[in-house]
């Protein structure tokens, strides 16, 4: 069970580093100032970006912790 442990605890970290890149990306979107449309589309994208990062970062705890329940 210590696979489970180590897969989830790297899809943990790609969860949390896609949250990262979101962050950045959300400050370079505020700092460069474009039109509201064009901010609109990137946010669009950013936001779905980081659903699924917050997705895989759970799925990987979950997946963690259930290789340390079946330990």
């Amino acid at each position: 069970m210590a696979i489970l442990i180590w897969i989830g605890a790297a899809m943990a970290a790609a969860g949390l580093g896609g949250l990262i890149w979101c962050i950045v990306q959300a400050l370079r979107l505020r700092r460069q100032a474009p039109d509201a449309e064009a901010a609109r589309r990137r946010l669009a994208r950013l936001q779905a970006a980081n659903l699924a990062s917050v997705a895989l970062g759970f799925l990987g705890l979950a997946l963690a912790a259930a290789g340390v329940i079946l330990s």
